[in-house]
């Protein structure tokens, strides 16, 4: 009885002391402020009410444009903004008007944070950047990096205590690429020119200045001649051929007809292009890409002046119906096969490839630039494998996460790389990844491509291996078959690329188109009625005897 007693006595004090309405005000730094309204609180308007409270309606924002807004209820409630400003509208709403309370609470709202120029900036160049990729294959590019997710995820979250959700982290993952062994490529098999290897790897070795010591003195796997790496361009073509090359089986009227037999694309190497004016670095030890990523990848802001090697070589490929199918190169001072798990293809060598992949798709397209061979070869003994690149590891480059490792004296391997930003390997994050996921291993045979010279060319070739210009002994022999009544003898000596290469910077473009149709003719068994007309022999006369 006595509890009751003292409840209602309590209760009673509680409702003399609520005689005035107080309205809470939220200001900026978080602090609240007690606002007790008269007793005609209803038709007191929201500006008296801050003014109460000592905040200054006239307060200018960090753009000084005085713009101070508020909202009725706590932070984070999805209400109306009120806007304060000298000219705004809700300075004079009541109370009544806003339905305040005894209790309630008006927050102020702080001003909008001024947006930094440079990530302004640095947020305008990776759009345009990603705006003008290229992406060789569409389905596995990422919109944006993962770094850029990154920062943006945790710019979100910034404030937060819970900091990044599942989801967050989800959508940060899914811009990460996913790196796994790709068991086929474009291509099912390449056939390499022999004529044009041999004479590549002769290229690779240079003859050392000093005199062989009389007898045989020198010791066990001593060598006087070194190694230079160099690197070639292959010409080729993209034919379709059974995949089981096995030997025919007799046929009858009964037997099945032969489009039921699985077909496949295979390339076919029919010239070896390296570049003039190779200077491999460190020594010998490491080719110089440098000589053919800069003619081959070209500039999309304007279009050079003059026409590079590269580009020469390229228009004569393409009279005599030929295509880039890939690049070599040469090593032999890294030991890649000092262990079963070595790879002839480091990550260094992945991206030089994979630059000119994509430049090669760009110039024929997605479906017909993405058969693209990597050819390797030994500079000390001559043996060469071939590979392709994953579909992932073009588009990673494309997209500037794998980046070409720095070439040093030390010339460290780098078949394991350190990637900028992470990739997902078996299921698990890294930054380190094993070049072996990037190739895809690829059947290679062997053959004698159509404008190699032939197997009676010579080894050292019929060009001068820095300029690529004809050699003299090449000039005397074109000129001695010029002489001769039968022209299939001129016309085998041109069916050599490197030897129409030398005579097209000679001639006119139009003299050395015509040449080239009667040699593409020649060479792909047309050999009656192909003969070089009286022009072209005047115009080879005068070119050559010079």
């Amino acid at each position: 009885m006595r509890l009751s007693v003292l409840l209602l006595s309590i209760c009673a004090a509680c409702v003399s002391a609520a005689g005035t309405t107080i309205i809470r005000v939220r200001t900026v730094d978080g602090s609240v402020l007690r606002v007790p309204l008269p007793d005609d609180g209803s038709s007191s308007t929201i500006s008296s009410i801050l003014n109460t409270a000592g905040i200054d309606l006239n307060a200018a924002d960090s753009d000084g444009k005085g713009s101070l807004k508020c909202q009725v209820g706590p932070p984070g409630r999805q209400t109306d903004v009120l806007d304060l400003s000298p000219n705004g509208k809700d300075r004079d709403t009541t109370a009544e008007e806003l339905g305040l309370k005894h209790g309630s609470m008006i927050t102020i709202l702080p001003p909008p944070m001024p947006k930094k120029k440079e990530a302004q900036v640095t947020s305008t160049v990776e759009e345009d950047e990603n705006n003008n990729r290229f992406d060789p294959f569409p389905d596995l590019a990422k919109s944006i990096s993962f770094s850029a997710a990154n920062r943006r995820a945790r710019a979100l979250s910034r404030g937060v205590s819970r900091g990044m959700t599942y989801g967050d982290i989800s959508r940060v993952r899914s811009t990460m690429h996913t790196v796994e062994h790709q068991p086929t490529g474009a291509l099912n098999r390449v056939y390499v020119c022999q004529v044009g290897a041999a004479r590549f790897q002769n290229h690779c070795v240079v003859q050392s200045k000093k005199k062989k010591p009389k007898g045989n003195t020198t010791k066990k796997g001593q060598d006087l001649n070194t190694i230079e790496n160099r690197v070639a361009l292959l010409f080729g073509t993209i034919n379709k051929e059974r995949v089981d090359q096995s030997r025919k089986v007799a046929r009858t009227s009964l037997s099945t007809s032969r489009e039921d037999q699985k077909m496949c694309e295979v390339a076919k190497v029919q010239a070896i292009w390296e570049p003039p004016m190779q200077k491999p670095m460190i020594n010998g030890k490491h080719y110089d890409e440098g000589c053919l990523l800069s003619t081959y990848i070209g500039d999309s802001q304007d279009t050079p002046a003059k026409e590079t090697a590269t580009d020469r070589a390229i228009r004569v490929a393409g009279w005599l119906g030929l295509q880039p199918v890939g690049w070599i190169f040469s090593y032999a001072d890294e030991d890649r096969h000092e262990d079963g798990d070595a790879l002839p293809v480091h990550g260094r060598d992945a991206v030089v490839g994979a630059k000119l992949q994509i430049e090669t798709m760009k110039l024929k397209g997605r479906d017909e630039g993405r058969k693209f061979i990597t050819l390797t070869l030994d500079g000390r003994i001559g043996a060469a494998e071939a590979f392709q690149l994953s579909d992932v590891c073009v588009q990673m480059v494309a997209e500037n996460v794998l980046s070409p490792p720095i070439v040093d004296e030390k010339l460290q391997s780098t078949r394991f790389m350190t990637l900028k930003d992470p990739v997902v390997v078996s299921g698990e994050e890294t930054k380190r990844l094993d070049s072996v996921l990037l190739l895809v291993n690829t059947a290679m045979l062997s053959h004698v491509g159509l404008y190699s010279g032939g197997t009676n060319a010579p080894i050292g070739g019929n060009v001068k291996k820095t300029s690529g210009a004809l050699l003299g002994k090449t000039r005397k022999r074109i000129l001695a078959a010029l002489e001769k009544k039968d022209g299939s003898e001129v016309l085998s000596e041109l069916c050599d690329f490197d030897v129409l290469l030398a005579i097209d910077a000679l001639t006119g473009k139009e003299e050395s188109e015509q040449l080239c149709l009667l040699v593409r003719k020649y060479a792909r068994g047309q050999k009656k009625g192909t003969v070089i007309n009286e022009q072209l022999k005047l115009t080879l006369r005068s070119v050559l005897g010079e």
